[in-house]
């Protein structure tokens, strides 16, 4: 696998970016920070916003950077961060916190700079398409994983596992050596070996539920008609930087739950019905209800 960038330096380079566009665009440009919301709970999941009081995390709920989340023993959150087309289910016994969840406007076109630390635990999600300079990064105690147009698991220890697109592993060898390297569908980078590797098939089955229910509610938040998603949309679609969108294509998926997946693209006709020919590791076949999106 080639070397990449440290994806570690990403939200500093991001954040002069976005600082170099808002003092350049004073009258057009906008900073925020972004929320997410609560999807639902399973089992017993605690949060805090000043990480001393914690409480019962409740679906519905929506929380800003700065907030930490708690998941008991077979427990897990679902978790939806709309501003960037992100979906995230963390699982059991795990702690994350909202480090950094910002969007930067200017000219109409949208940034996003957002990090999140993953302490303990792991975390499974689906990430539609960042355009550069957007980032979106998990931080761990031994490196970070830098996601793009992705569905992925990390955990803490910085295991990283690639279902769809690729992730930018930056970490620490046991010999404390830098690794820097990239995750491409269908392969694990190990912490132990400091080596990428194509995905055993125990390792996906120990999270494919997981990755199942992400996916459905990846499909829930393009119907919904987030922010940055359309009807329809999928994780190989840029959200960011955008400057709205103003034709259509109906996508449909084929996943197979095993590596890069077939993917139906399909061309939506006014009742939104069309044939996918699959592309990638398996056969997609589109379909879908709806009006076609131009």
């Amino acid at each position: 696998m080639k070397n990449v960038f440290n994806a570690s330096r990403w939200p500093v380079v991001l954040a002069g970016w976005i600082m170099i566009a808002i003092c350049s665009r004073a009258n057009s440009s906008d900073l925020q920070s972004g929320e997410l919301q609560v999807k639902s709970v399973q089992g017993a999941v605690a949060y805090t916003s000043d990480q001393s009081t914690w409480a019962a995390l409740r679906p519905g709920m929506t929380l800003s950077p700065g907030a930490q989340l708690r998941t008991g023993p077979g427990s897990s959150v679902d978790l939806d961060f709309e501003y960037s087309g992100t979906v995230l289910r963390l699982r059991a016994d795990s702690l994350l916190e909202l480090t950094r969840m910002d969007e930067a406007v200017a000219d109409g076109n949208v940034f996003i700079d957002t990090r999140l630390d993953l302490t303990a635990g792991s975390l499974v999600g689906s990430q539609r398409k960042l355009e550069k300079p957007s980032t979106f990064s998990i931080a761990t105690p031994n490196g970070s994983a830098t996601i793009r147009g992705t569905e992925y698991m990390v955990s803490a220890d910085c295991a990283v596992t690639c279902m769809r697109g690729e992730v930018a592993v930056s970490a620490s060898s046991s010999q404390g050596h830098s690794i820097n390297t990239e995750v491409p569908a269908g392969f694990s980078f190990s912490p132990v070996t400091s080596r990428v590797a194509p995905t055993s098939t125990a390792n996906l089955a120990g999270f494919s539920q997981d990755i199942q229910t992400v996916r459905v509610n990846m499909d829930k938040m393009g119907n919904g008609g987030g922010r940055n998603s359309n009807p329809g949309d999928d994780p190989d679609c840029e959200v960011s930087p955008h400057k709205g969108h103003g034709h259509h294509h109906h996508h449909d998926h084929g996943h197979d739950g095993d590596d890069n997946n077939g993917h139906g693209h399909g061309n939506g006709n006014g009742n939104g019905n069309g044939n996918g020919n699959g592309h990638g590791n398996g056969n997609g076949q589109g379909h879908g209800n709806g009006n076609g999106w131009d």
